[in-house]
């Protein structure tokens, strides 16, 4: 092979491709042959050209056109190639295969790229289905560049410029052709020049140059403007003048002289964070009116790009843990100030990152002491700061709440003792770190808590409190000790070891919310405690920030009942009277908003469906407070009163529904016995209310309630002094089935179900319906006895009892307490 047969084989568009030459004849195009096309160049010229031979006869020559001149190739429909070529003919190649086509149209673009034809050009036409008319854009063709920029030119620069708009391949080129030339710096140049000589004319012009290259959405171009101050200042400075606003010219650059960067400690690469200040500045401030969507999306871009780099550069180097010695060793309280700044500028950024890189940068920022930055920003004096610290918080707990509990005090370790398994012991032995982790994660450090509870309780500021709350949930909620061990571990057990696993999370569980109520609850919950012990029944007068608090509380109060154990939980909120201090808010002098929250309190109480609950709030009479207040918002047509009608209905369903009912039916005996007139006489009006008293009037005492004096002698003495002290703690002490025998979170049991002394029977697939057992004479006389026997009142002790029943034999087993002394009778 020779040089030429060499040049042709790496040529594109030498396969020989079947095709259909058309000549244009009028408005006719006219079939001139089929054959089979090839590209190919001169040898003597170096002009390329096409060349279709007859697909019958190989040495009949169709057609032979040089790619010469300006001739305009156009690519229409994947499979044509349409041009007029320097004798005024009009031509089309029609290839069999999308391929051919492809192949020839790459070597028009060769040619013209390689200068064997630079004048040519190739366009790509696209129809537009949309509104018919069809889109062109340059794939190949000479390019027009600008010239160098002086005063009286600037014009034809902003037509050049703008024509190149209109497609990828002149933009590529033109953007290419100004950072390799640095053309903007020219543009800069010029710009002082017509500044210093106040022509304004100029000055637009080259505002709109400016703003037309970013619109030609290239990042090189961006990146160009930005690779230094004096860019950086030139570029906002030309974006002071707008031709639109011939009058008003804006300040770009008085802000970032004014605008100086501080670093809290020595950073070597301090140009990437400036980089991210300027993107957003032009993104936020100096371009908002200019960009298109394209354009936003490729700065917003740029902005991520930059903000990796940043986070990347925080990890890699030992910056954080020189920002975080300063709060170990400094005095500088402005410094800190800062820091506290700078670091939650970007927590933020993190946020937006992808999981894998956020996580390694919150678990690194961890290890590193940011607690000891929090630490300070929650004590500042200063609200910004606090709140900014408040923000730390929630963010870290957000992303991975086991963070908090692997921080700064690694000596403080759970003191329980897991449980003494073979497994647990194993695991132990072959995983010492990661049971360790557990416990560590598992602390009953209340430190980050009691905090959080301070700012709620005794700051102002109501953004404060928001986020305290927030972050109080997320670290009382009742699955953080199982989430945290599992995603701190990573550690995937086989299911056999699960129980065995869930005893020694559950032990860790217990001291952690033990520790919550023993330790920051009666903080956190202080002011209802003083509420409730306070005899008077004066209005309660309240400022805004207690009113907040106060939402705040019945919200946790909710939330705390719903979530955590009610063995851990229940005893602080009946012994400390929690219930009595928010419906006393009713009474005060406090806004609606804070009524409203009291009565959602209330109502998710009731709901729960527990007995000590329930015998709470009848026993200390918390329902006179709530009917107190509905008679006053009984004839209004607002939110108050609908929530007052939404809680009697709840009780009311609940009493006809099919799950347990015993409490929802001492609430109704309850209010019938107390509260009828109200119902006769406001409630009327009110289905929900007719049905109750209905239900009232019919009896809807269970069959050992039936003749129980303690819930209907409400004025008694000997019941009073039952219930003044609440619930006791002895009952509370029982085992957890016995505790849960009435709650709801309980499994439904038919045995619990009884209506007029006997069970009721469901129907199942074999029985439709069983007729209901009559009560012996035995079951009545030992029922008497025991209703009896709660009336029993002692100086020394107050006895309480617990009734178990199994009717499948016809037993009842009755469970007495008296202080230390349980005495079972059967």
């Amino acid at each position: 092979m020779d040089a030429s047969q060499d040049e042709k084989i790496v040529l594109p568009g030498h396969t020989p491709r079947r095709v259909k030459v058309y000549l244009l004849n009028g408005d006719d195009w006219i079939d001139n042959g089929t054959g089979y096309c090839i590209g190919d160049i001169d040898t003597e010229t170096k002009c390329p050209y096409f060349l279709v031979r007859s697909e019958t006869e190989s040495n009949q020559i169709i057609l032979k056109s040089f790619l010469e001149g300006s001739i305009q190739f156009q690519r229409q429909q994947e499979t044509l190639i349409v041009w007029t070529d320097l004798t005024g003919k009009d031509l089309a190649l029609s290839f069999q295969e999308t391929e051919g086509c492809a192949d020839l149209c790459e070597f028009i673009v060769k040619m013209q790229q390689a200068n064997y034809s630079p004048n040519i050009s190739l366009y790509f036409v696209i129809p537009n289905a949309v509104d018919g008319e069809d889109v062109t854009e340059l794939i190949t063709g000479p390019i027009t560049y600008p010239e160098d920029p002086t005063d009286t030119n600037l014009t034809k620069i902003l037509e050049v410029i703008n024509q190149g708009s209109n497609s990828q391949y002149s933009r590529n080129n033109i953007s290419k052709f100004i950072i390799e030339d640095n053309y903007f710096q020219k543009l800069v140049d010029t710009f002082n020049k017509a500044e210093q000589s106040k022509q304004l004319n100029n000055l637009y012009i080259l505002s709109e140059i400016v703003k037309s290259l970013f619109l030609y959405n290239e990042k090189l171009l961006v990146e160009d403007f930005l690779q230094s101050e004096e860019k950086i200042l030139a570029l906002v400075g030309m974006l002071e003048y707008d031709s639109e606003y011939p009058k008003f010219k804006a300040c770009h650059r008085d802000f970032l002289k004014a605008k100086s960067f501080r670093s809290v400690i020595p950073i070597d690469k301090i140009n990437i964070f400036k980089k991210d200040f300027h993107l957003n500045f032009l993104k936020d401030v100096v371009l908002p009116r200019v960009l298109d969507d394209q354009t936003f999306n490729m700065i917003s871009t740029l902005i991520y790009l930059n903000q990796v780099e940043i986070i990347n550069y925080l990890k890699d180097s030992s910056v954080l843990e020189s920002l975080f010695q300063i709060y170990k060793t400094s005095s500088n309280t402005e410094l800190k100030r800062d820091g506290v700044q700078m670091l939650h500028q970007y927590i933020l950024i993190a946020k937006s990152l992808q999981s894998h890189l956020k996580l390694g940068f919150f678990s690194l920022l961890v290890k590193s002491g940011l607690f000891r930055m929090i630490s300070f920003a929650l004590k500042d004096s200063e609200d910004k700061i606090r709140v900014l610290g408040t923000e730390l918080i929630v963010i870290i707990i957000e992303q991975d709440v086991s963070l908090v509990h692997s921080i700064e005090n690694e000596e403080t370790i759970d003191n329980s003792e897991p449980p003494t398994h073979p497994v647990i012991e194993d695991i132990k032995e072959n995983d010492e770190e990661e049971a360790s982790e557990i416990k560590l994660k598992l602390s009953d450090d209340m430190t980050l808590i009691s905090i959080l509870t301070n700012l709620l309780v005794e700051d102002r500021n109501p953004g404060l409190k928001i986020q305290a709350v927030e972050a109080l949930r997320i670290l009382l909620d009742s699955n953080i000790a199982t989430s945290s061990s599992r995603n701190g571990s990573g550690t995937d057990y086989d299911s056999e070891d699960d129980d065995e696993l869930n005893d020694f999370k559950d032990i860790n569980t217990k001291n952690y919310f033990r520790a919550f109520y023993t330790q920051v609850a009666p903080l956190l919950f202080g002011k209802l405690i003083e509420i409730a012990k306070d005899d008077k029944n004066l209005p309660i007068k309240m400022s805004h920030s207690d009113e907040l608090l106060y939402q705040h509380l019945c919200d946790l109060i909710s939330f705390c009942t719903r979530e955590h154990k009610v063995h851990i939980s229940r005893p602080f909120f009946l012994e400390n009277h929690i219930l009595l201090g928010i419906v006393k808010l009713l009474e005060g002098n406090c806004k609606m908003t804070v009524k409203l929250s009291v009565l959602r309190c209330l109502k998710n109480i009731i709901i729960l469906n527990d007995t000590f609950y329930c015998r709470y709030i009848i026993n200390n009479r918390i329902l006179s407070y709530f009917f107190k207040f509905f008679e006053n918002v009984v004839d209004q047509n607002t939110l108050a009163n609908s929530t007052c009608l939404d809680l009697i209905e709840i009780i009311v369903k609940n009493l006809q529904g099919v799950s347990k009912r015993l409490n929802y039916k001492l609430l109704v005996k309850h209010i019938y016995s107390n509260y009828r007139e109200f119902f006769e006489t406001k409630l009327s009006f009110f289905i929900t209310g007719r049905v109750l008293l209905q239900l009232g009037a019919n009896g809807v005492e269970t069959r050992h309630l039936k003749d129980d004096s303690d819930y209907e002698e409400d004025d008694d003495d000997t019941n009073t002094n039952v219930i003044s002290n609440g619930i006791k703690t002895d009952e509370l002490s029982l085992s957890d089935d016995e505790i849960l025998e009435h709650n709801a979170s309980t499994p439904i049991n038919d045995e619990d179900d009884f209506e007029n002394g006997s069970q009721e029977e469901r129907p199942d697939d074999s029985i439709s319906e069983k007729r209901q057992r009559e009560e012996t004479e035995e079951e009545t006389t030992k029922r008497k006895q025991i209703n009896c026997a709660v009336n029993v009142n002692s100086d020394e002790t107050t006895p309480t009892i617990s009734i178990i029943s199994d009717f499948s034999n016809g037993s009842q087993k009755i469970a007495l307490s008296t202080g230390s002394t349980n005495i079972n009778e059967a």
